[in-house]
């Protein structure tokens, strides 16, 4: 039923998208709005003059000619109509005409106008004119798909309507229930409303309310209650490009009557089966009871403090005659082994776990920069500047509640940066107009996630080396991404670092031991060196890590890697 559901669904998607694939050609055809806009401009509802009227006819021969190429020479739609809107259209297909209508009164004019150019499909309709095939020809029910031409400035400059026969669009869904007369197949659209069956009157139950409203999951079969008490099996599958749905009914008597016979052969052979099994049972486990007690009693032996004590145990034989109990055995002896191997290790990589996480943490903080906070708010204490106070305490709270959180290897950029300026504010408080500093940050890249602390140690590294001059010092901090790669460039004017320095830090970075130097770095280890090894760390060959002088007094330090829109779960 689910696969049965699910080809109905695919087959009237595909008609759908056909029609509004028709629809669409038609609205963004340079060509049919050439020649639409001057129709348009010819025909009138009154009043036009005879050579008007023969170019409006020759504007209309033009659209009919255009849109038979379009749909082909098997019309792949009943009938197209392209409408003005003072309500003259053309109309294309089966009849090739021009006339004249009230907008108004279309059922769909007024949806149509609210979309905006978005497509409206209608609900079975009767045209007597228009001819219709298999089960549609006593109903001569159509579908059609509407839109709004737009013009450049998206502006409604006409409607263009694709008729369909209902016959072709549900010839699946009327082949499946002739060939199953158990089968119920309902077709419902966006509004929720019944568009298959067509051609016969509407049932008394809303099957969309008795399965889709009740069951919120699709491609599965249920058992639903009708309002008459019968019971149903029942599917639906959803079409989401056009949010209909379609649901899938069948007695349920249609099935389990089918699995009567089956059902009572399997239950005698079962029954045969699970005697026939028990007897077995009870036989070898009477061979298996006194051997797998010694065992019992042996792996009793191995509890979590027996494991974790330095004396070592002696497990004892099960015994057994039985290849298999005695491996098992050996098994479980030769697993009391590793484990309490294992266990010592585990226990000790947690412990050197617990102890570089303490080191890390103290790492973290820096006493000099909080020396400095202190004496600066004792001094503006002392001068009853409490805004300044009041600020630099929450700028150094929320610094140090950061640098001291190990949660996270990873954040976003934006996260970063906030933190670092919380950094600044406090040295800004300290040095006040000597200090100036800028942020320029590239908004696409604010959501980066970079490594956790990067920048600090770079910036307090200016303070500590670069910033020997006599100020004003500027630094400014950047972002921008290049490639598929993010960077940061942190500028200072200090000039401190000469060229061949800089080329010796490389060339020292460059051809440092990695394995060597990791055993020695945490997370909040200030400096240049911590900064190239966990970027080598996180990104291997990948990681960007440059120092440039450019004019007089300016050093930049650039560092990057590859581009992440969400912290990796290896961290």
């Amino acid at each position: 039923m689910e696969n049965v559901c699910a080809s109905v669904g695919n087959s009237i998607e595909t008609q759908l998208d056909n029609l509004s694939s028709i629809s669409m050609n038609l609205v963004y055809s340079n060509a049919i709005k050439t020649n639409f806009k001057e129709f348009s401009e010819l025909y009138q509802k009154s009043g036009t003059s005879p050579s008007r009227l023969v170019a409006s006819q020759e504007k209309a021969r033009a659209i009919h000619d255009i849109i038979t190429a379009m749909i082909g020479a098997y019309q792949n739609a009943s009938a197209i109509n392209l409408y003005t809107l003072d309500g003259s259209y053309v109309e294309s297909g089966y009849f090739e005409r021009t006339a004249t209508l009230n907008l108004a009164e279309q059922p769909w004019y007024t949806p149509v106008m609210e979309l905006n150019g978005h497509k409206y499909i209608s609900r079975p309709t009767v045209h007597m004119d228009l001819p219709a095939k298999g089960d549609n020809q006593h109903a001569q029910k159509f579908i059609s798909i509407v839109r709004l031409f737009l013009d450049s400035n998206s502006q409604p400059e006409g409607i263009v309507e694709v008729i369909q026969d209902c016959g072709k669009i549900f010839s699946l869904a009327s082949q499946l229930e002739s060939q199953n007369p158990d089968t119920g197949v309902f077709i419902y659209n966006s509004r929720h409303e019944l568009v298959y069956p067509y051609q016969r009157q509407a049932p008394s139950v809303n099957y969309y309310t008795l399965t889709v409203d009740k069951y919120t999951r699709e491609k599965t079969t249920r058992i639903v209650t009708a309002g008459d008490g019968q019971q149903l099996l029942s599917t639906y599958q959803e079409i989401p490009d056009y949010d209909w749905t379609v649901v899938l009914t069948k007695p349920s008597t249609a099935v389990y009557d089918s699995l009567n016979n089956f059902r009572l052969i399997f239950g005698l052979i079962g029954s045969l089966s699970i005697l026939l099994t028990l007897f077995i049972c009870f036989y070898i486990s009477e061979r298996l009871t006194a051997p797998l007690q010694k065992l019992t009693n042996a792996t009793g032996k191995i509890t979590i403090d027996r494991v974790l004590d330095e004396r070592k145990i002696n497990l004892t034989s099960a015994d057994s005659n039985i290849k298999e109990i005695s491996q098992l055995c050996e098994s479980i002896r030769s697993m009391y082994e590793k484990l309490r191997s294992t266990s010592q290790e585990a226990l000790l990589s947690r412990s050197e776990e617990a102890r570089a996480k303490l080191q890390a943490t103290q790492f973290l903080i820096n006493p000099h920069f909080l020396y400095n906070c202190l004496t600066n708010i004792s001094v503006m204490a002392e001068e009853s500047m409490n805004a300044d106070i009041i600020h630099m305490c929450e700028s150094l709270c929320d610094y140090f509640r950061y640098i001291s959180s190990s949660r996270d290897m990873f954040v976003p950029l934006d996260e970063e940066i906030f933190y670092t300026q919380c950094y600044l504010e406090c040295m800004q408080l300290r040095f006040s107009s000597e200090l100036e500093y800028t942020l320029d940050i590239a908004e696409e890249t604010r959501q980066y996630y970079i490594p956790k602390l990067i920048i600090q140690p770079i910036v307090e590294n200016a303070f500590k080396y670069a910033f020997n001059i006599a100020p004003p010092w500027k630094l400014q901090i950047s972002s921008s991404r290049e490639g598929n790669n993010w960077l940061l460039r942190i500028q200072d004017n200090g000039g401190t670092l000469s060229d061949k320095k800089k080329q010796e830090l490389l060339d020292l970075y460059k051809n440092l031991n990695l394995n060597e130097e990791l055993k020695s770095m945490q997370i909040g280890g200030m400096g240049l060196k911590n900064v190239y090894l966990r970027l080598k760390l996180l990104y291997g060959d990948k990681a960007i890590f440059k120092i440039e002088n450019t004019l007089p007094q300016r050093t930049i330090f650039i560092f990057g890697g590859p581009i992440m829109t969400e912290p990796p779960h290896s961290f």
